[in-house]
């Protein structure tokens, strides 16, 4: 702890200083400082002051999130005497996104933990993504059985990230996406589709009222996002069996009205993701038509507080990001959402996410866009730890606080700094989707290791996309990268186990169905055996693999939605055990031929050489049993 501090009266902050994780002050770096904190002029471009003479050190700061992204820099320069360092902030509001709705709902311990390392990094706002995870008074259904947050642990939350001066924005849902409610009988009047509510109901909006209500007394921030993205075949279900035909943009923007008008009454701004107002606009009706002009009736039909978000993941053409970016800037108050690859995967992709993000916080900064934030969405399972977006979030923040690009060395030193922990580590987690094959000029990344580990062992739909790829070798090399990184790190390298024994369990997978199927062909009956031997060894590693991540899960997580990975594990646990016992039937005589590998194999996800045509909800492709 500071030897003394001072120019604090706020006795919320000081609790928020002397809570910071233990490793802040680790080594006693800060025992002989003397912190004296002023601040800095409310309407100045100047977002933080340090200068350091010895023993004293004084901070400034404009805004509360200020002070403690200083102390994140003074705890990278403690071994420094003297010290000179001030910063601007290009990006007024910089955060990130956690998906809380696709399976797994971080808990309210995890998402602090998250809090303390996003405060040093600078990060302004957590959005927290909440189809139906949040207490609707009168509606029971309304998320039941997945984990989400009372009222109470959404205050609690707020409170705590307050002390910091992060707000937390809900991120919810008021037209599509909403299957997990609609598939109750309760609110099949709600009905236009599976997934949509029915526009122009009032029941409708009787039901998005009380979500808004929610929201406004559960967080200090006055912005909602509202979502309405990717309501494709809006107006084509009951509504038009109520309404006749109409068009899709009518329905939409009058639907807009009436939710910004609740909205408004429980004292709240919205925003909205632009995708289907910028598919309507388009003559090829297309979301990335960055040349279009934005269209004047569109315009008018968004209220004008409204955010306009501009959501894209994948492009990396700094063009197009260019003109989306000034489309969305013409068009309305403009926000960009962007990439944190950890969709449909067991880890962040970094190498795509980098490509993405930098030539678009580039173009956010050039069109002066107030707000940018990072996602970290799931898919089909939620098999992504939250914890390894640490050094994604670290780069939006750097971003936000530099004019130019982040170079890696900077990126580095203050995550480093920031959370005690080592980018590499997370770099090196990354390679189980960064394979050497993988085409840096597709839109699309590769997640092999979520469909290498899922697909059946011995119906092996991906077995000729891997087909001369060696990346049982890859996998070979991550896991000696892996154990050696966990060696380091100790127990703070927790969220490195799971991609250890993934990388293990795809070291024997990646290629055995490629070499179960070609000694079947051959009929060479030795190698088999071999293979079956593999097989039982893989068994091992699987419920080894599949035992860590229900022990991460339970640390992170809401136990709902462990369910599906249980069922997924123990689908893949009894396919190896038939496989064995199937081979063994072969084997020993008793079956002529294995029908499974008579079939020829066909590429899903290969192009040439390279993988990645863009694989999202992978489970459902290779069994039935899928609700992701």
């Amino acid at each position: 702890m500071f030897r003394e501090i001072r120019g604090i009266e706020d006795e919320t902050i000081l609790s928020a200083i002397h809570r910071l994780p233990a490793f802040y002050f680790q080594g006693g770096w800060a025992d002989e400082i003397r912190v004296d904190f002023f601040g800095l002029p409310a309407g100045g471009e100047e977002a933080l002051r340090i200068t350091r003479e010895s023993g004293l050190c004084r901070i400034g700061f404009r805004e509360k999130i200020h002070l403690f992204r200083a102390l994140g820099i003074l705890r990278e320069n403690g071994g420094k005497l003297q010290m000179n360092h001030t910063e601007k902030m290009y990006i007024p509001r910089i955060g990130v996104m956690i998906d809380a709705s696709r399976n797994s709902v971080p808990n309210p311990g995890f998402l602090r933990d998250v809090l303390d390392r996003m405060a040093l990094m600078g990060l302004n706002c957590l959005i927290l993504y909440m189809e139906d995870v949040y207490e609707l008074e009168g509606e029971p259904r309304f998320g039941y059985m997945r984990g989400g947050y009372t009222r109470e642990q959404l205050r609690q939350l707020d409170d705590y990230a307050h002390q910091y001066g992060i707000s937390i924005v809900a991120s919810i849902q008021v037209l599509g996406h909403l299957e997990k409610v609609l598939r109750f009988p309760e609110y099949a009047s709600l009905q236009d589709s599976p997934s949509c509510l029915l526009a122009g109901e009032e029941k409708t909006y009787e039901l998005i009222g009380k979500m808004l209500q929610t929201i406004g007394r559960c967080l200090r921030s006055r912005m909602v996002i509202v979502g309405m993205d990717e309501t494709h075949g809006l107006g084509e279900g009951r509504y038009r069996q109520k309404n006749g035909v109409r068009r899709p943009l009518d329905i939409f923007l009058e639907h807009l009205r009436r939710v910004h008008a609740l909205a408004w009454e429980s004292g709240l701004e919205i925003a909205l993701y632009s995708d289907m107002l910028f598919s309507y606009s388009s003559p090829r009706h297309v979301y990335l038509d960055p040349d279009e002009a934005p269209d004047p009736e569109i315009c008018a039909g968004i209220p004008e507080d409204a955010g306009l978000i501009y959501w894209d993941y994948y492009s990396r053409d700094p063009g197009l990001l260019d003109g989306m970016m000034k489309r969305h800037r013409d068009t309305g108050r403009a926000i960009y959402a962007g990439p944190l690859l950890s969709v449909s995967s067991f880890c962040v992709n970094y190498p795509f996410t980098f490509r993405t993000a930098e030539p678009a916080l580039k173009a956010v900064k050039k069109y002066r866009i107030p707000m940018a934030y990072g996602c970290l969405w799931h898919d089909d399972g939620a098999e992504c730890c939250d914890w390894l977006g640490l050094p994604g979030m670290q780069y939006y923040a750097e971003s936000a606080y530099r004019e130019d690009s982040v170079g890696h060395e900077v990126l580095d030193a203050r995550f480093a700094a920031c959370t005690g922990l080592c980018a590499g580590w997370f770099a090196d987690t990354a390679f189980l989707d960064a394979v050497p094959c993988s085409n840096p000029e597709n839109r699309w990344p590769p997640n092999p290791s979520k469909y290498l580990l899922w697909q059946d062992p011995l119906e092996g739909l991906y077995d000729a996309d891997l087909r001369g790829l060696g990346l049982d070798a890859h996998y070979g090399k991550t896991a000696r990268l892996l154990e050696a990184d966990l060696e380091k790190a100790g127990e703070e390298g927790w969220f490195l186990l799971v991609p250890l024994l993934l990388a293990k369990s795809l070291q024997l997978k990646a290629a055995l169905g490629e070499r179960l199927h070609q000694h079947y062909k051959d009929r060479d009956r030795e190698a088999l055996g071999k293979d079956a031997e593999q097989m039982r060894e893989l068994l091992d590693r699987v419920k080894a693999l599949r035992t860590a991540h229900r022990q991460q899960w339970m640390q992170t997580c809401s136990p709902f939605g462990w369910s599906r990975l249980d069922l997924r594990y123990g689908g893949l646990t009894a396919r190896l055990e038939t496989a064995v016992y199937r081979l063994g039937q072969y084997l020993d005589g008793s079956l002529s031929e294995l029908p499974e590998l008579e079939a020829p194999r066909y590429e899903k996800d290969r192009s040439g050489q390279f993988l990645g045509k863009g694989i999202w909800k992978v489970y459902e492709g290779c069994a039935t049993l899928s609700d992701g």
